[in-house]
């Protein structure tokens, strides 16, 4: 092959690959958009910009036309262990008080500081996904990218119509104690956990979990690698997608994009990280989350393994 056809090849093909990172997103509504693409769209009419940040941080400043979006995205169950996803009817009140149709693109942002902020988003994304709506995104650095941007910032409230959302949960996408109970021997399903290396292996662990270590055989993926948050002051944006499809291999998911994938952590949170990342950019199409993490699991009798890999 010509030098110079191989040169335009392997540059082709590194456009394709970034593209949904830091792309336009002109055309169609792509998982993750940047925040060019959202100044350029901001007053596109069935768009609603929603912003999760913490309680006081929207007061402060906000994007423009940004609904206050803090939840409660999730709540104490009902056995008082763990946060998970509140009653149906609960967020479908919730999320049509922020102004969502049946037929919105939503877009979701956090501070954007931290991978811990655009969790955040991932949460209530997962949420919307679970519930049935697909057309969401989030934007790549949350606020902070935005501002450091140079773009507007407000103020002032969002104050919008009621909106007619109405979902329903979709089966496999939040998974249950007794699922992973049914699961945790199927050489079918793949768990990843997503906390720190030192949580996993049982060395330590969050004050609130009950015992150390990790469900058998879970795979091993922090979601606080994802992102870029901090590298040289950064904003919290998504590692690239050729980088994060090494990751995945590198961790040993499955190359089958059908695989079943369940994902957990601590609360819930950063689970929701890993499984945007697995199935809005990777396209895999069997990822739940779940929902009780280890704030649930390691009150329970279920076996925990420590210092050691797998090993179901």
């Amino acid at each position: 092959m010509d030098i110079t056809k191989k040169f335009s090849t392997i540059l082709l093909g590194f456009i394709l690959s970034t593209s949904l990172l830091i792309g336009t997103a002109m055309a169609g509504n792509s998982p993750l958009v940047s925040v060019k693409w959202l100044a350029n769209n901001i007053n596109r009419s069935n768009m609603v910009i929603l912003d999760v940040s913490d309680f006081t941080h929207y007061e402060k400043n906000h994007i423009p036309g940004a609904v206050k979006a803090f939840g409660p995205w999730m709540t104490m169950n009902h056995d008082f262990v763990g946060f998970m996803m509140p009653k149906v009817s609960d967020l479908n009140s919730m999320i049509r008080s922020y102004g969502v149709n049946n037929n919105s693109f939503v877009v979701i942002y956090a501070e954007g500081v931290t991978a811990a902020d655009t969790a955040k988003s991932a949460r209530a994304l997962w949420t919307l996904q679970a519930l049935g709506h697909n057309n969401t995104a989030i934007l790549n650095g949350g606020f902070t990218a935005w501002e450091r941007s140079g773009e507007a910032i407000s103020t002032r409230a969002a104050t919008p119509a009621l909106g007619n959302f109405s979902g329903t949960l979709k089966k496999g996408m939040v998974v249950s104690f007794a699922d992973v109970q049914s699961e945790l021997h199927s050489p079918g399903v793949t768990f990843v956990d997503t906390r720190l290396p030192e949580q996993y292996f049982g060395k330590e662990k969050n004050s609130e979990v009950a015992r150390f270590g990790h469900i058998p055989g879970s795979l091993l993926w922090p979601a606080s690698y994802i992102t870029n948050a901090g590298v040289n002051l950064s904003p919290s944006y998504f590692k690239d997608v050729k980088v994060l499809r090494q990751m995945a291999a590198g961790v040993g998911i499955p190359a089958d994009k059908n695989a079943k994938i369940i994902t957990y952590s601590n609360h819930g949170k950063s689970a929701a990280l890993t499984y945007f990342v697995l199935h809005d950019i990777l396209g895999y199409r069997n990822v739940g989350i779940y929902d009780g993490s280890m704030l649930q699991y390691a009150v329970t009798k279920a076996p925990l393994n420590t210092f050691q890999w797998g090993g179901r």
